[in-house]
């Protein structure tokens, strides 16, 4: 037998040993402070999704509950709950054709079992540039072959995972993965936190890159477990990771030249088996408590070096960083019930499988007889009744530890109130990571004539300054539809050539009730870029209880800038609530009483959890119902900001809440 092959198998034996005698270590590693196995709908419940193909590889369909036995550590377990899942295209679901504008879609769209979760994790830490370029075309292939029912987000080791969101638009999927570019050995900073560890070694270097891959990966499986119990999916885009880096390769971006050691190699297989172990307690746990399927995807397809011949690298070396960084990747795969897609270098046959793995198959439940609260792995048996199929179904499941119970049976802690968090998910889809729109919108409206109101729409391009002049967004026209299907508007909004952004504004009137607004984003020659949905309530601004408008943002860093502003005719309100902390906050809004009647009108400032932190002086009336407030951004820290604006008459009041956020 050749060494790695020994050293494969040795990790997977260091591994189950090591895993039996330090359970406390699956507490250690998580990414979050505390490990909620979501993979369990129950205290415990147990859920396992189960795939079963006859020998030609297709779906067996006509399964019942009692065609299935499950097992755990030896024991009949009796299944509780049972449901087939299957995805169709989505062309006849109405639901399916719709863009995903917010955090409630999401959260709606992703609960939904027929809907498919996909995150692709691009680990640019661990694939060259040149593969780079390669593997996002091969990915950017199989997205552009999704249905409507395939959700898709993108995730990085340094992503925010909070902020990670879904598409089902494969063009836009497609057009994002294009974006990526490998950077393994190459440590020039692209980010303060980069720039901070730019002087170490590059030895030191790999072992943090590898510890933010690590955590990238545990902290996605994590979030994804709090969408549904069903299966997820996470395709892993590495050439996989190395617990030592050889004597010899060339790096560049750092002023530190490879103070790597030679190492024996015993010295090797533990270094290795330390980091499988690593990602033993926060990978692969994590990924089976909340039930997702990790598949790794190798860039370099069919190889056998991974050094060229201008770097001065042993080939015992070069050898064994091969063979142990491909059996890292399988070892992924196969302990988290995914598929290792390595040494292809056409990958597409072995990416719709994964496709179809997630695409049908049986969600079943039962409560453990055994109640475990060891923290420890407890093995299950899936067995079907059926001659001639094949069944692939989890291993196992984590079980509670003592304190991890103690949290999951305490009460629930009090969430934000909905107006919080509607507000906070407002402040999300304007400032968060961009969805590929190739143009962001802000809408509002206010009393207009008679008894209808008027919407303000302002666009502002994403894409200023792209390479391509094709790219480049010239005006955008809009379709506005009532409640009641009657069209209020439609037609071309040019650019305003007074925006400091590309950009534009229209106003147009509509009755009261929800109004829904296409925009379509297009270049000089006409030539259609995007098209996406928004939409903007209308206030019946007949009613006898107060009103307040939608607010009206503007940056100034100086008092002659908010000076300007004022003395606009009609200034243009910002786009995005973002503001550093040497610029002035001006905000504008129309408040209305009873009978035309003037409100008393009181702004305070709330943090993210909806409490107050301060009384902010008295907005001023500028002329018939508006006005306005000016705010110093200076003394607040960087973060999340609600500016609650309150209006009262008599003893009605009703309150609006603007999010801010505020930067260094």
């Amino acid at each position: 037998m050749r060494v790695p092959e020994v050293i494969r198998c040795g990790l997977l034996v260091f591994l189950a040993t090591a895993t039996a005698l330090v359970p406390s270590r699956a507490q250690e590693g998580s990414p979050q402070d505390v490990q909620r196995p979501s993979f369990r709908s129950g205290i415990d419940s147990v859920t396992v999704d189960v795939t079963v193909t006859d020998k030609q590889g297709k779906p067996v369909t006509d399964l019942t509950a009692d065609d299935f036995e499950i097992r755990e550590t030896g024991k009949l377990q009796a299944v509780q709950t049972f449901k087939f899942i299957t995805t169709d295209d989505g062309l006849d679901d109405p639901m399916a054709a719709r863009e995903i504008l917010s955090e409630s879609d999401q959260q709606r769209e992703t609960a939904r079992d027929d809907n498919r979760l996909f995150v692709l994790f691009l680990d640019d830490y661990h694939v060259r540039r040149a593969n780079s370029v390669v593997v996002r075309e091969q990915v950017a292939k199989l997205l552009r072959q999704l249905s409507r029912h395939d959700l898709v987000a993108i995730a990085t080791p340094l992503s925010t995972v909070s902020a990670l969101t879904f598409s089902r638009n494969p063009d836009v999927n497609a057009g994002n993965v294009m974006g990526f570019v490998g950077r393994k050995y190459d440590y020039a900073p692209m980010n303060a936190l980069e720039a901070r560890y730019q002087d170490l070694p590059p030895e030191q270097l790999e072992q943090i890159r590898n510890n933010l891959s690590i955590n990238g990966l545990a902290n996605v499986c994590e979030l994804l477990g709090t969408l549904r119990d069903g299966r997820k999916s996470v395709l892993y885009v590495s050439e996989g990771m190395s617990a030592s880096m050889p004597i010899g390769v060339r790096t560049s971006g750092t002023p530190v030249a490879n103070q790597a050691v030679p190492r024996s190699e015993s010295q090797n297989f533990f270094d290795t088996s330390s980091l499988m172990l690593d990602m033993q307690t926060r990978i692969f746990q994590t990924a089976t408590k909340n039930n997702v399927a990790i598949y790794t995807l190798d860039p370099r397809g069919l190889v056998t070096s991974e050094f060229d011949i201008g770097e001065n690298v042993s080939a015992a070396d070069d050898r064994r960083i091969v063979q142990n960084s491909t059996d890292l990747l399988r070892v992924i795969a196969e302990q988290t019930d995914g598929r290792a897609i390595v040494n292809r270098n056409d990958p597409l046959p072995a990416l719709q499988q994964m496709v179809r793995d997630s695409g049908a198959y049986y969600l079943l439940s039962y409560t453990s007889t055994f109640a475990p609260r060891d923290g420890k792995f407890h093995e299950i048996q899936v067995r079907v009744k059926r001659r001639d199929v094949d069944v692939r179904a989890r291993k196992g499941y984590w079980a509670y530890s003592a304190e991890e119970f103690a949290k999951a049976s305490a009460p629930p802690k009090p969430g934000p109130t909905p107006e919080v968090a509607g507000a906070l998910e407002g402040l999300d889809e304007a400032t968060g990571p961009g969805r590929g729109r190739a143009v962001a919108l802000w809408l509002g409206a206010d009393k207009g004539p008679a008894d209808n109101g008027t919407v303000t729409l302002v666009w502002e391009a994403t894409t200023d300054g792209a390479a391509d002049p094709v790219d480049l967004v010239d005006h955008i026209v809009v379709v506005a539809t009532a409640i009641t299907g009657e069209e209020v508007f439609r037609g071309p909004i040019p650019r305003d050539l007074q925006m400091s952004r590309p950009g534009g504004v229209v106003t147009f009137s509509a009755p009261r009730g929800d109004v829904r607004v296409r925009v379509t984003a297009e270049n000089a020659r006409g030539n259609r870029l995007d098209t996406s949905d928004a939409s903007v309530s209308v206030p019946d601004f007949t009613s006898a209880a107060p009103q307040i408008t939608t607010p009206l943002l503007y940056r100034g860093r100086t008092a002659r800038d908010i000076q300007l502003v004022r003395a606009a005719a009609a200034p243009t309100p910002l786009v995005a609530p973002v503001f550093s902390r040497t610029e002035r906050l001006l905000l504008r809004f129309s408040a209305y009483g009873p009978a035309d009647t003037t409100p008393v009108v009181t702004i305070r400032l709330l943090n993210q959890a909806g409490s107050q932190l301060a009384a902010l002086p008295p907005p001023v009336k500028v002329k018939d119902s508006l006005f306005e407030s000016e705010v110093t951004l200076g003394a607040f820290p960087p973060g999340v900001y609600l500016v609650e604006i309150e209006t009262t008459s008599g003893d009605q009041s009703v309150k609006r809440l603007q999010g801010i956020r505020v930067t260094g």
